[in-house]
């Protein structure tokens, strides 16, 4: 027995499921370093499923002017990997879409209070899976929003693995001076053979 379909508008042969990943950083301190883990969830190692990542939304806003409020190259990546629980910081909220089905196997993450999440043991791939471009939004009350679909409309579906991270990154060293804090929103939905 296969995964089924699965689109926006029909889940062919799948029971109503899905989970609701939300989560607010702290203010984030001043030259965060490139590399740095601002979010990330893991889907647990003993699942028997795969993970299908339908949507991601970030907010980005800049509480704090950078030094250089425009700046070239200043990103956050979204991006897969492999390893253990992220640790530290704050509990991302894990909620499921049909309080009736207890079923299905939730993830567990964290996002930052003031500076990156601890991830031990954790390998991410490359090449990256999207860039949230902050080159642009160094002012203070500057605002940006970024929606990904992975629907298989708008883009590719994106899977976990049991044992796989989704996670957002520093692509590059953020200057000194400024703060900022993100919004996270994720939907995704276990599929189980």
């Amino acid at each position: 027995m296969g995964f089924g379909q699965f689109n926006q508008n029909t889940r062919e042969g799948l029971p109503r499921r899905g989970q609701i990943i939300t989560g607010i950083t702290g203010t984030m301190a001043a030259g965060l370093s490139v590399g740095s883990t601002v979010w990330a969830f893991r889907y647990p190692a003993s699942a028997s499923g795969v993970l299908y990542v339908s949507r991601v939304h970030q907010h980005y806003c800049c509480i704090g002017s950078f030094t250089t409020p425009v700046t070239a190259g200043r990103r956050l990546h979204l991006v897969r990997g492999s390893g253990g629980d992220p640790s530290g910081s704050s509990a991302l909220d894990v909620e499921r879409k049909n309080a009736n089905d207890t079923l299905e196997t939730l993830v567990s993450g964290r996002i930052a209070n003031t500076g990156g999440v601890t991830v031990t043991s954790v390998s991410y791939e490359t090449p990256v899976k999207r860039r949230l471009l902050l080159a642009h939004a160094g002012s203070a009350g500057v605002d940006y929003d970024e929606e990904w679909r992975f629907d298989g409309i708008a883009a590719e579906p994106l899977y976990l693995q049991p044992g796989q991270l989704l996670g957002c990154v520093a692509g590059a060293t953020f200057d000194a001076a400024g703060t900022w804090q993100l919004n996270l929103s994720v939907d995704a939905i276990e599929l189980v053979p």
